[in-house]
């Protein structure tokens, strides 16, 4: 139910543009709701302008423009932040990159298997990471990695392994079968994820699982020691 109300509104704004107001009217929804549904959805300047000669009042319009200059503000303050972070991490060398990626495994790698490392996400660059990482801190090039797509009725799967072999850089037959789910009404989806799935890494071998670890283990120990 609610799922539906979300992409109504969504329909809502970006086919009618309707206004907040408007929207929470037709939906019955609390306009703090929509604020969150449709903060990646503002309506331009023009779109504004129109709906006020259509016969919006002057304070909705007014409404839409300060979430306009808000958003703009914020977006401001991002960059600036981003900036000063790039410039901080122009040269990671490899024991820094070795920390992030023990510590990505340790939030999102699997740990049950004693010959086999693991992890999945959604997120595109995180996957990237986790190849480039095992690649350069334990020599497991690209070629010896194996990938699953785990997908949702509805999703083009050919479409979506395209997308991850290129993103990737891994070939065809590196590709374990997809496991495709049922879209139930509780299953979660992914209209506000990346799109694309949860992609699994998988990368084989007892001696490389012991490293990674032993490696985890080590850090916390001596962040423990510090603390």
């Amino acid at each position: 139910m609610r799922k539906a109300l979300r992409n109504k509104a969504i329909r809502l704004r970006t086919e009618k543009h309707m206004s907040y107001s408007a929207i929470a009217q037709e939906l019955r929804v609390p306009k703090s709701t929509l604020s969150y549904w449709l903060r990646e959805y503002p309506l331009s300047d023009e779109q504004i302008l129109e709906l006020r000669r259509s016969g919006w009042s002057k304070g909705e319009a007014s409404r839409e423009r300060y979430r306009n200059t808000m958003r703009a503000k914020k977006k401001a303050q991002e960059q600036v932040e981003y900036t000063k972070w790039c410039k901080r991490f122009q040269d990671i060398d490899k024991n820094e990159l070795m920390i992030a990626g023990l510590m990505l495994y340790l939030g999102e790698g699997g740990k049950k298997n004693d010959s086999q490392v693991s992890l999945a996400n959604t997120d595109p660059a995180v996957m990237r990471l986790f190849l480039h990482w095992i690649d350069c801190c334990f020599g497991v090039s690209k070629n010896k990695i194996r990938i699953q797509l785990h997908l949702y009725e509805g999703m083009n799967i050919d479409k979506m392994q395209k997308f991850w072999q290129n993103t990737l850089g891994i070939k065809k037959e590196q590709f374990y079968k997809t496991s495709v789910r049922p879209l139930r009404a509780h299953s979660f989806t992914y209209s506000t994820t990346h799109g694309h799935g949860t992609c699994s890494a998988y990368a084989f071998g007892v001696e490389h699982k012991r490293a990674i670890t032993m490696a985890t283990k080590a850090l916390l120990d001596q962040l423990e020691q510090r603390s």
